[in-house]
């Protein structure tokens, strides 16, 4: 077929046709044109009957050398070919019979042509484009009549030629028969259909099994342009984008197989984040021939991948850094060796976020391809697994959960052997169960607990789950509190939602629960977890089963795993474990209390357990969980009478501060003295005080506390104005330049961020040019192992420990001036007369009393 776009070529020359009066010349006029028509009324004139102007010969000759290096490589040929004028048409209706090649006096030539040339000269006419059509391919030309350049295009004698009507003129046109000459070995008389090579692409381009994915194809020239491939070449890479299914680029090859520069085709639209990230990879196999064994820097090749491997090539977290190292040159002078060692610089490249990605596999729409990406999505500790929760909340949300419901069970089943916490993180947070620290929005599609109701069977099914001593920080409280909220759901919940079960719309729901009892039958969990000696009952199994009550209410106890709790809070315990729960577990006491209320197991000899534990430090762990509690009596009376006994302790700690909010040492039975006993356990105290007993004799008792609180407050001066850390960021910092300088603008805007680690071995130039440009407010400190960008201090600010301290202090100083507010509302207690007696201390009036 043709090529038009590059077929233009000036008409320099001049002919004659027998028994015309005169040479013709071009554009040819409309009187020259009646003239050859009357002279020649069946519109053909024969090769025999043309004239070429002696003059313009060269120019001929190499014009048909234009043509032929222009168009033959479109067409094919398999030898080299010749050209063979036939004859001229001269036509004003659009008459296809015209274009067939008269025969040529030469038997060889007859023998041996295979396809035809036509040259449309300049002419004034409209209409009539020639399309060329075989089998279900076609092309046309002449559909943009130029009266100083000719168009041509050549095909196989098999095409057939369809001109359209010409509607005014006449169109002048000369027709060239191709031929091979004398040649022994077969000659190609059809145009090379590649219907099976582009059917074995497709079928490559979709395999989801295939491990070899980059492939290269080393080439003869070494210019990066498409233009500058070989018929062959060309040829390949119109396959490949016949298959539809893979992208394809030139990229120049470094002597380790990696692509150092690549240019995208552009009918590929290759996103950007690809092509970035395809630098610096290897090229994981050449087809026929390899690289060849020499000393150069770099090798050209064709490149192609899969369009559904762009996912594995922009990766899902993290930076990759790669070097640009310069080669040490020598130079030898006359008198001395001069040598010039040029310094390596590393460039930090960005591997595109999980976020471009996605917006990737969203825009292919393609669920195949996001089912295979489930199938082999990386796992990685480091990566951030709320980014990843909602990709695949994307993912499910896009195509719904059925299509992908297969790469989904196999997604959780690899990854419930690695991160088990994670995967019951992302089930519950679908799901909709867990309220307290979702990864990511719930699905809420119909019949969701098909999808649920599998994947928990898959978790429970994984070897040494609830066994396995190794890796049990991948599990712990937040695993146990999970698999509670998906048991309760899948037994208890989703039975009773109509359309979240494929039975539901048919069986009442006891019925639905006996479908799901026969097809999954579910091991209890409390016996999983109580037969195991790797769960620790305090702080997994405690600790969970109370965080699942709270984002689950109506979630029924365990007796099994209540009496697990209780009777490991009251087995003795070593002092140093005592201290150990005081200091780090203070979830563990919250935990015991709401367990042991909600199953009215809370007695006295348990709360004085916890008192002995964690002393006064109990009280605003109380305030904290007393929302969650049940109206109970015992819970009132336990917690007031130990506040009733401490009163003193309380009053006399508030009291002898110079200022109220500076924390002050206690030493508890088991707690150091490095433990700070501070306002907060004063304001719980007091909140515990109005919650369980306000209209109790205590109330004389709290009066006294909070007449206290509110007169020490009063003497304490308004917290300093400290100016934080945040500074305006320079107008020459682009943030969109690199992922320094990304860092480096969202640490100038930090209030609270005096200094951000950089990198290990080096500083983006740019970012250095920017610091320096403004240092009396930044600066790069370089140590042993990192580079810290850091902010110049200003008047005004203190240090980073400091500020940090402040900020700890004006939180409390808010926190108790917002209690003291409410106590003022409350009492009344600003409306007191002050007497001379009331200069007496408040502890000591109500010691006296």
């Amino acid at each position: 077929m043709s090529n038009p776009a590059i077929a233009a070529y000036e008409a320099a020359y001049d002919t004659s046709a027998s028994r015309a009066e005169r040479p013709v010349s071009w554009p040819l006029s409309n009187a020259q044109a009646a003239q050859i028509a009357a002279l020649y009324p069946n519109k053909l004139i024969s090769a025999a009957n043309i004239l070429l102007n002696e003059r313009y010969a060269d120019n001929y000759n190499r014009m048909l050398d234009k043509v032929s290096d222009a168009c033959l490589p479109h067409v094919g040929p398999s030898h080299d070919t010749s050209m063979d004028l036939s004859h001229m048409v001269v036509d004003d209706v659009g008459d296809a019979d015209l274009f067939r090649l008269q025969p040529s006096n030469d038997d060889v030539v007859n023998a041996t042509t295979f396809g035809v040339l036509i040259m449309l000269l300049p002419s004034v006419h409209t209409g009539g484009v020639i399309t060329f059509t075989h089998g279900n391919q076609s092309e046309t030309f002449d559909d943009d009549t130029s009266l100083l350049e000719t168009s041509f295009a050549a095909a196989f004698l098999s095409a057939t030629i369809t001109p359209a009507p010409i509607t005014s003129g006449r169109r002048v046109a000369l027709v060239y028969g191709l031929y091979y000459g004398n040649v022994k070995t077969p000659m190609r008389m059809e145009p090379n259909v590649q219907d099976a090579a582009i059917a074995a692409f497709q079928a490559a381009g979709q395999s989801t099994t295939q491990e070899v994915q980059r492939l290269g194809l080393e080439l003869e020239k070494s210019r990066l342009n498409f233009a500058a491939l070989t018929v062959w070449e060309m040829a390949f890479v119109k396959v490949l984008l016949a298959a539809g299914n893979g992208d394809v680029g030139l990229a120049t090859i470094d002597t380790r197989k990696r692509v150092t520069r690549l240019l995208p085709h552009p009918k590929c639209s290759i996103p950007d984040a690809v092509v970035r990230d395809l630098i610096g990879r290897s090229i994981q196999g050449f087809l026929h021939r390899p690289l060849p064994n020499s000393n150069a820097a770099s090798h050209l090749s064709l490149v192609f991948w899969p369009k559904r491997h762009r996912v594995s090539m922009v990766d899902i977290d993290g930076v990759v850094d790669f070097d640009w190292s310069v080669a040490t040159t020598t130079t030898t002078g006359t008198s001395a060796s001069l040598t010039r060692a040029s310094s390596c610089s590393q460039l930090l490249r960005p591997k595109a976020s999980l976020a471009t990605m996605h917006q990737i596999v969203m825009a292919l729409d393609d669920v195949a391809l996001s089912a295979a990406l489930l199938h082999v999505i990386a796992i990685r500790a480091e990566l951030l697994w709320t980014s990843e929760t909602q990709f695949i909340h994307g993912l499910l949300a896009k195509h719904g959960w059925l299509p992908l419901q297969s790469s989904m069970l196999v997604f959780v089943e690899r990854w419930a052997k690695v991160r088990p916490k994670e995967v019951i993180q992302l089930l519950t947070s679908l799901a909709g169960l867990d309220t307290e620290s979702p990864v990511c929005p719930p699905l809420c599609q119909p019949f969701e607990a098909e999808l649920f109701k599998r994947c928990f069977d898959v978790v429970l099914k994984t070897p040494g789950l609830f066994s396995k001593r190794k890796d049990l920080l991948l599990r712990g409280p937040a695993f146990v509190k999970g698999l509670c909220l998906l048991e309760h759901y899948v037994k208890t919940t989703a039975p009773e939602l109509q359309d979240a079960n494929y039975t539901s719309r048919r069986l009442p729901p006891i019925l639905v629960s006996a479908v799901d009892a026969f097809l999954f039958a579910y091991p209890s969990l409390a016996s999983l977890f109580c037969s195991s000696a790797v769960w620790h009952p305090l702080k997994d199994l405690g600790v969970g089963l109370a965080s699942a009550v709270r984002c689950q209410p109506e979630l029924p106890l365990p007796p099994a795993m209540i009496d697990n709790v209780l009777a490991a809070m009251q087995a003795p315990m070593t002092p140093r474990l005592k201290i150990r729960m005081a200091h780090q577990q203070a979830d563990i006491a919250a935990a015991v209390l709401v367990l042991a209320s909600l199953s009215q197991r809370l007695d006295a000899a348990l709360f004085d357990i916890l008192v002995d534990i964690y002393g006064l430090r109990l009280l605003p762990i109380v305030a904290s969980i007393a929302s969650q509690l049940p109206d109970d009596a015992i819970v009132g009376q336990l917690v007031t009478a130990y506040i009733d006994s401490s009163v003193d302790t309380l009053v006399d700690e508030w009291s002898k501060w110079p200022e109220p909010l500076n924390r002050q040492t206690y030493t508890g039975r088991y707690m150091e003295a490095t433990y700070t006993f501070g306002a907060d356990i004063v304001v719980s105290a007091v909140d515990l005080l109005l919650r369980f007993a306000p209209d109790t004799a205590l109330a004389c008792v709290s009066r006294l506390i909070v007449t206290t609180i509110i007169d020490r407050f009063a003497a304490v001066p308004v917290l300093p104005h400290i100016v934080n850390f945040a500074t305006p960021s320079p107008p020459d910092l682009d943030p969109a330049h690199c992922n320094q300088c990304n860092e480096a603008h969202w640490f100038l805007a930090q209030a609270d961020e005096a200094s951000v680690t950089l990198c290990s071995r080096g500083v983006c130039p740019h970012l250095v040019r920017v610091v320096t440009a403004d240092i009396a407010r930044l600066r790069i400190e370089k140590s042993a192992t990192d580079h810290r960008l850091e902010k110049v201090r200003q008047p005004g600010q203190v240090s980073e420990v400091e500020w940090r301290a402040h900020q700890d202090t004006m939180q409390d100083y808010l926190r108790a001036a917002e209690c003291v507010e409410i106590l003022r509302c409350q009492g009344g207690y600003e409306q007191e007369d002050t007497t001379d007696e009331s200069k007496t201390h408040p502890a000591k009036c109500m010691r006296r009393a």
